[in-house]
């Protein structure tokens, strides 16, 4: 079965196994040969290489499908055209030594020495000498490993026993010795480099100054030079008495590396080339080790050191807060002092050049001025580096407008990494001259970072909870804490201040990340390139936090019908990560997040406990609003408030301090326009004026998108129910009239009522009202509408309801016909109303309780509600809308007869008296009947002076007629396009200057007013009965004394009713 011809086709089967064209794998099948007894034979080229048979057959009938890793190192290449040789009877070896082909596949091997032991004989079928046998550790790795022996020499493949013993011969990595350059420069540099190695060392955590920790610093210390700050305590015993010591870094996860591209030589034939460019062939590094004058600082925080700003430039550690350093005693100083020091600028971007002008004078006059510049910096006599040791290779900062992205300064003749040189100051020789030397090209991520933060806003209101949340997290080395509130309501500002104080006055490493920015990624790349990225660089620079804003964008909660996948795997991913770090010993990291709500996350953030504490940022109160309404004012816009700020704070109850923000800008622009002819120099003042045209058409955030219903009703177009209005008031506008005294009430405030009286009596009219006039938003609901036949619909719309109110508050929620949403419990056969009873009792007075939300409830049959819910904490007061008297009458009458034009003869007392019975409804009916009657009349006497003007000679009466088509003048005309016809003509003849008078005469007479005479009264009173029945009436009277009066307070004891039809009730 030879010479069969095949194309390459590379696949990942991660096996030593190919997959056949199907002719051969049927010819196979069809010959009852064992998968197992089959060895491959692949010709490419004149070369045989060895594989196994995996069993299957290849997708296309002329291609060999082969795993890509294996193709490689069998160098088949893709499409590559090979003859196929099958090999039944072979060779059966027991033996096989193999020897890895580099170090790296021996440590892969070693580390996975069981796994490779269960899976080799799976994954391969047969060997080849000096053949390379490809083994797949785990579903990411591989190694290669050569065949040397298989037991025999009399053919050079066989095939694997199921007792073949593997034997691999180990292959460690050499250690390399520091060395072999090409020039003789770097063999004196790693000649050198074997000073420091057995030196004493101690390792510190760095600060880099300036930082809050080493303010206090003594005043010989010199915070612009190369010093070290440490408390001698800790390092005497190693490093003794060391004036100097060697400073270098050990490379965290994301600290600077330099990249040094290749630079191009120069080449000598071209004029101008010097000898030294001409042998120039190793580009030049900065020392990664530097020398600094050791610090006594006793107050500086236990294993930490501080770092002076041009020390920790020089070793790449400026921004980041928490690198290791290794500090060494230096060894001795450079003896020749050098000449000249020379300077590489350092460039981000190479320079285009057409022609080589390296020796022209402009170029040598510009360095000179230079090399003048730096040295009048660097060298003064009151330079920090001519008081402080200067090492060879170091990287000098940024100097604006002289060294724009900083540079490199190095010993002239010098290329000793080693080499440092004492302090400048207090020697009589002379300083060494400065001299600039050609450009060096490095990544802008090496450029020393120029931080420019802008100062944080005060956090006014979170103080406290500020400093809480920072002692929580000092004290609990690994914690998870959430800060949740709306938008708008400061959790960015919150969550950046706790950083600041972290890192200002503990030193903590925080890595502050905004999730919106990368919300729109996949898993892969946010748990590899981000995720994984942060949480190495927490766990490197430890103590430290991780700070995630808003991270509900990312990790958000599950919902239905929705693909949640990639959060439910990021939030999995992002625990068992932190749980693995909080397993290492002496592990101080912690979690800060902020979100919309705690809904709003995932909930296995909550129950892996990765997230225990949680605080909400609530709308500021009045104190609070104040300080903010001012210090927006006085500080931010710098303006003068020309008012009381009470009135405004009253009027922006449930306002966020970002409202607060957006508000003051409002004012202050409308102040500014109020007042552009004043002088620019000249302070602004703010009126109410500007605050009330500011504050009109402005929603607050909270009450964007939420439903409230605006009533027309005033308080004044209610006649009657005094004693409703008067509770009314004191519960929900006297708290906000009258503040302060109701702030030292120790007890609960009243906040909720129940109305209940008879039907028409008043009770939706005056919770429509009572709104308006207290200043609170409305939401009204009605009974059935949250009612869903659902297990868990009605509950959840009940809390959305809740939600809903506690997001625009200051608000009053109203629920009408009560008594159809809140029944007594066990009455109900489907359940629905019993669990929206359970839940309305954990929003109204659970241990949550509600804050700026009032609930007021209107029913006919009080007794129908469940009692639980007429307990004290919930519906507190209880209030009768009773059927009025008359002095209530008159009051309602009056109240409707307000707005309409009312002849003089009418008797309002008379028609009260006639009206006994009549509830407030009625009397509304009433006065809108006799208005009706008072139309008609006045129709009747239009129509009447109508005809008589028509009468008139000076009347016009209008008609039309067709002309010019003979087809239009015999066509029938229906009356109702001749009458739409006629309008038309009678509208542009009435558009004259004398009908136009006229019609405004009319439309000014007094005719036009209706006026309501006692006459339309008593017909209206003729046509209106009372709406409530005497039976009816005595009916609701019984219920409401029982409900009031009547009970005898003995609850029923729980057992069920042996009454026939009797129903059973929980109360």
């Amino acid at each position: 079965m030879d010479g069969h011809k095949a194309n390459i086709v590379h696949v990942s089967s991660r096996t030593n196994l190919v997959n056949l064209p199907s002719r051969l794998g049927n010819l196979l099948a069809n010959a009852n040969i064992k998968v197992q007894d089959v060895i491959v034979e692949i010709v490419c080229k004149g070369k045989s290489s060895y594989t196994g048979w995996s069993g299957w057959n290849a997708t296309s009938i002329n291609s060999l499908e082969i795993d890509s890793i294996l193709a490689k190192s069998l160098s088949l290449a893709e499409t590559e055209p090979v003859v196929i040789n099958l090999k039944v009877n072979n060779f059966e070896t027991r033996q096989v030594n193999l020897e890895p082909v580099t170090s790296s596949d021996w440590e892969l091997v070693e580390l996975h020495a069981q796994t490779l032991e269960d899976k080799l004989l799976s994954q391969t079928r047969c060997v080849s000498l000096n053949q390379v046998l490809v083994v797949y550790p785990s579903s990411t790795t591989s190694a290669n490993l050569v065949v040397t022996d298989i037991g025999t020499k009399s053919v050079n493949f066989a095939k694997l026993s199921p007792e073949c013993e593997v034997a691999i011969a180990p292959k460690p990595r050499v250690k390399k010795r520091s060395g072999s350059v090409k020039s003789a420069k770097s063999s004196r540099t790693d000649k050198s480099g074997d000073d420091y190695m057995n030196l004493p060392s101690v390792l510190k955590r760095s600060i880099p100054l300036p930082h809050q920790l080493y303010a206090d610093l003594p005043e010989y210390a010199d915070t612009n030079g190369y010093e070290v700050y440490v408390n001698f305590k800790e390092v005497a015993g190693i490093l003794k008495r060391a004036e100097y010591v060697a400073v270098s870094v050990i490379p965290g996860p994301n600290s600077k590396k330099n990249h040094t591209p290749k630079q191009e030589k120069s080449s000598p034939n071209l004029p101008g080339s010097s000898e030294k460019e001409a042998k120039e062939t190793v580009p030049l590094e900065e020392n990664k080790r530097v020398v600094a004058r050791l610090v006594n600082y006793p107050k500086s925080p236990a294993n930490h050191v501080g770092v002076s700003r041009k020390l920790a430039v020089a070793l790449s550690v400026e921004s980041n807060l928490g690198s290791i350093l290794v500090l060494k005693p230096s060894i001795k100083q450079t003896q020749k002092l050098p000449s000249t020091f020379t300077i590489y600028p350092y460039i981000t971007q190479s320079k285009k050049s057409n022609q080589v002008n390296i020796n022209s004078s402009e170029k040598k006059e510009k360095a000179s001025k230079l090399a003048k510049a730096i040295e009048s910096i660097l060298l003064s006599q009151d330079s920090s580096l001519y008081k402080s040791p200067i090492t060879n290779f170091t990287k000098l900062p940024i100097i604006p407008n002289i060294l724009p992205n900083g540079g490199m300064l190095k010993f002239k003749r010098n290329d000793d990494l080693n080499a440092w040189i004492k302090p400048l100051h207090g020697s009589d020789k002379k300083g060494p001259s400065i001299e600039i030397d050609e450009e060096l090209l490095r990544a802008a991520s090496f450029i020393e970072e120029t931080k420019v933060e802008k100062p944080l806003s005060d956090a006014i209101g979170f103080e406290s909870m500020i400093q809480e949340t920072v002692e929580h997290i000092i004290i609990d080395n690994n914690s998870g804490i959430l800060v949740h509130g709306n938008s708008g309501s400061g959790k960015t500002l919150v969550l950046k201040h706790i950083s600041q104080q972290l890192e200002n006055l503990h030193g903590y490493h925080c890595k502050f990340i905004s999730c919106e920015s990368i919300m729109n990624e996949n898993f892969n790349s946010l748990s590899t390139s981000h995720f994984n990225r942060w949480l190495q660089e927490c766990t490197w620079y430890k103590p430290s936090v991780l700070i995630l804003d808003n991270l509900d964008k990312l990790i958000g909660a599950e919902v239905e019908h929705v693909d949640s996948s990639n959060s439910k795997n990021l939030a999995e991913f992002l625990v068992s990560q932190v749980q693995k770090i909080h397993c290492q010993p002496n592990c101080n990291f912690s979690i800060l997040a902020s979100s919309s709500s705690k809904e709003s996350l995932n909930g296995f953030l909550f129950s892996s406990h990765l997230i225990e504490n949680i605080l909400h940022l609530s709308p500021p109160d009045k104190t609070t609003r104040s300080k903010l309404i001012e210090h927006y004012f006085n500080n931010d816009l710098g303006c003068k408030i020309g008012f009381d700020v009470m009135e405004m704070v009253a009027e922006t109850e449930g306002y966020l301090p970002n409202d607060l923000k957006t508000l003051c800008d409002r004012i202050y622009h409308e102040s500014l326009f109020n007042q552009s002819s004043a002088i620019l120099d000249d302070e602004v003042s703010i009126t109410m004026e500007d605050f009330e045209k500011a504050l009109q058409g402005y929603t607050p955030l909270n009450l964007r998108g939420v439903k409230l219903q605006k009533s027309s009703i005033n308080w004044s177009d209610i006649g009657g129910l005094k004693e409703a209005k008067n509770i009314l008031l004191e519960t929900l506008e006297w708290p906000t009239k009258y503040a302060p005294i109701f702030a030292n009430c120790p007890l609960r405030l009243r906040s909720g009522i129940l109305l209940y009286g008879y039907p028409g009596c008043g009770k939706t009219l005056l919770a429509s009202a009572v709104a308006g006039q207290c200043g609170l938003n409305f939401i009204s609901i009605k009974g059935p509408e949250i009612l869903n036949k659902y297990i868990g619909a009605s509950e959840q719309s009940v809390r959305e309801l809740f939600e809903r109110a506690q997001a625009a508050k200051p608000c009053i929620l109203f629920f009408d016909e009560f008594d159809s949403i809140a029944p007594k419990r066990g009455h109900d056969s489907t359940g629905v109303t019993d669990r929206v009873v359970n839940q309305m009792l954990t929003q109204m007075d659970g241990a949550e309780g509600l804050d700026g939300v009032y609930v007021l409830a209107a029913t006919s049959r009080p007794d129908l509600i469940d009692s639980a819910l007429l307990r004290p904490g919930r519906l507190d007061k209880s209030v009768i809308c009773s059927m009025p008297d008359y002095n209530d009458r008159l009051d309602i009458l009056e109240s409707i007869t307000a707005k309409m034009d009312l002849e003089n003869g009418i008797d309002l007392k008379e028609i009260a008296l006639q009206t006994e019975g009549f509830s407030g409804a009625d009397m509304q009916g009433l006065g809108y009947n006799a208005y009706l009657k008072a139309v008609h009349v006045k129709l009747s006497q239009d129509e009447s002076l109508e005809q008589m003007e028509s009468n008139t000679p000076n009347s016009q009466e209008l008609d039309f007629f067709k002309v010019n088509s003979e087809k239009l003048k015999n066509a029938k005309m229906r009356p109702a396009d001749r009458l739409k016809i006629l309008q038309q003509i009678e509208e542009l003849f009435g558009n004259s200057k004398e009908n136009m008078d006229l019609k405004e005469k009319k439309k000014n007479s007094p005719s036009s007013v209706v006026s309501i005479s006692h006459e339309n009264f008593v017909e209206s009173l003729k046509e209106t009965k009372p709406s409530i029945s005497v039976k009816e009436k005595l009916k609701l009277d019984m219920i409401y004394h029982e409900f009031v009066s009547g009970r005898d307070g003995n609850m029923p004891d729980g057992s069920a009713s042996n009454d026939i039809g009797g129903r059973t009730t929980l109360m």
